[in-house]
């Protein structure tokens, strides 16, 4: 015979009790690199690369993107949806982790791998069918795994812990960016110019993919037993997607985490696809100096890993959030300004660069470790308003933030590169360098810094709607246990 629905519950809800030990932890973490490497490689590179590597325009460019995006837009909620909805003795969320990675690691190693000498239509199908099938993969990897971290523990603090080891993996996964890409595969004068040079980088970045998508599948298997189960009537089906998705956009909570996550992950992903156009163009770096900025991001990142696990214990997580924000604002904003007012000359570039990475990154792991954390307390306060759990469609709007990020973000960056008249194709190449007018090297220059700054003061504004405090998930975890510990009738 089978437990009883509420008896099951009432189990998983004493095991979510304990803390997790370092193991767990970590296996969970090292999933992270997915997530990491995948929205560095294709946001920091792939503009620069089907642009001024392969020759397409940035318009082209920025459609790809865009198409892309449309049915991530689909494909991230279907997927939660169908995770929440899943049950299966491995559990609603592995089976979907599993089954992804294979096709996730082909897609991403082909994205860099296009044949040269394509033209534009030929060019434009390949990157568009590659990106489709990568963004697909990472949707039925990404959304599960981040709804399983929501699970884990019910510990208001404790989600932050969980949150900031997948931080520190995307600390570790920035440092092996910099280390291949510059450091290795592009590095020289002309290394980011070389075609060849993108496959082999792409598919050693799709190899640690894989690695970290594997060991965080099968390292967790063994904490199913903390994990929510589905309702025993749970079952996908597109009306009830529609009535589950209705649902989750009368939380307030969670609506005002989406659209605060969503501008600001634009935002990063407009500047992320143009900071290797200007980091070539309007700061004239070399593959060395890109090198050192990669491998400085750590301080920051590590650094705001234990800030906030420092300001949890006093502030409110919103609190943290914006703290966060401001710091990324700041960072996008003052070089460019600095430069384009003249206070600082080519020889100190590097150094501000150099801050501003660290308080780049130190921003970014305030606000991903306080964003994270805080949709899961918005997944318990939904199961208080609604009663249900909906941890894989929240976290679909996480994901589809990130994703967002070298999407929609591309996307603008490529158009942006269009409107200001920014050659492609051999024109970018140093040989036509100083054919490149100054003012329009400058347009780089706002666009990337304070352009993208300006999104993410909007997505600060944004945040300030989002009320759940420390207080109020004590009271609503309360009242769950009581709930769950009541016979079902």
């Amino acid at each position: 015979m089978s437990e009883p629905p509420s008896s099951k519950a009432s189990v998983n809800h004493a095991a979510r009790s304990s803390r997790l030990g370092v193991v767990p932890l970590t296996v969970y973490g090292s999933g992270a690199l997915v997530e990491n490497l995948t929205t560095l490689t294709v946001g920091q590179l792939l503009l620069f690369y089907l642009t001024i590597v392969c020759g397409l325009s940035g318009t082209a460019a920025g459609a790809v993107l865009g198409v892309t995006l449309f049915v991530d837009a689909f494909f991230d909620p279907v997927v939660g949806s169908l995770s929440d909805n899943s049950r299966s003795r491995h559990g609603r969320r592995h089976p979907f982790m599993l089954a992804s990675i294979i096709p996730m690691v082909a897609a991403f190693g082909l994205l860099f791998s296009i044949p040269p000498g394509l033209g534009s239509v030929a060019l434009f199908a390949y990157a568009l069918t590659a990106l489709l099938a990568l963004r697909i993969g990472i949707s039925f990897f990404q959304v599960p795994y981040f709804a399983l971290g929501a699970e884990l523990s019910d510990d208001y603090a404790e989600r932050s812990t969980i949150v900031a080891v997948r931080v520190v993996f995307t600390v570790i996964g920035g440092l092996l960016f910099p280390a291949l890409a510059f450091g290795l595969f592009l590095r020289g004068a002309h290394g980011r110019y070389d075609h060849a040079a993108y496959t082999p980088l792409a598919w050693s970045c799709a190899a640690i993919v894989a690695f970290g998508a594997i060991l965080s599948t099968f390292g967790t298997l063994g904490a199913r037993s903390r994990l929510h189960a589905a309702a025993s009537d749970a079952r996908f089906s597109p009306l009830r997607f529609l009535a589950e998705g209705g649902e989750v956009l009368r939380n307030r909570s969670f609506l005002h985490l989406f659209l605060c996550c969503l501008i600001l992950f634009v935002a990063l992903g407009a500047a992320g696809a143009l900071t290797l156009h200007a980091n070539t163009f309007f700061w004239k770096l070399t593959s060395g100096q890109l090198l050192t900025l990669g491998l400085v991001a750590p301080i920051g990142g590590l650094s705001g890993v234990f800030a906030a696990a420092a300001l949890a214990r006093k502030m409110e997580k919103r609190t943290i959030a914006m703290l966060g924000l401001g710091l990324l604002g700041l960072a996008q904003v003052g070089p460019v300004t600095l430069n384009l007012t003249h206070v600082i000359g080519p020889s100190q570039y590097v150094a501000t660069l150099m801050l501003s990475v660290i308080l780049l990154t130190f921003g970014g792991s305030l606000s991903t470790i306080s964003f994270q954390s805080m949709m899961a307390d918005a997944a318990d306060e939904h199961e208080h308003l609604f009663g249900a759990r909906r941890e894989g469609l929240f976290f679909a709007g996480i994901t589809f933030s990130a994703k967002a990020a070298s999407g929609l973000g591309l996307m603008v960056g490529g158009i942006a590169l269009d409107l200001i008249g920014f050659p492609h194709g051999l024109a970018a190449t140093p040989a036509h360098l100083a054919e490149i007018p100054v003012a329009t090297i400058n347009h780089l220059g706002i666009a990337y810094g304070p352009g993208a700054g300006l999104f993410t003061g909007v997505a600060l504004l944004v945040l300030l709607g989002f009320k759940l405090t420390r207080r109020d998930h004590a009271r609503i975890l309360d009242d769950l246990s009581r709930r769950r510990a009541e016979p079902s009738a």
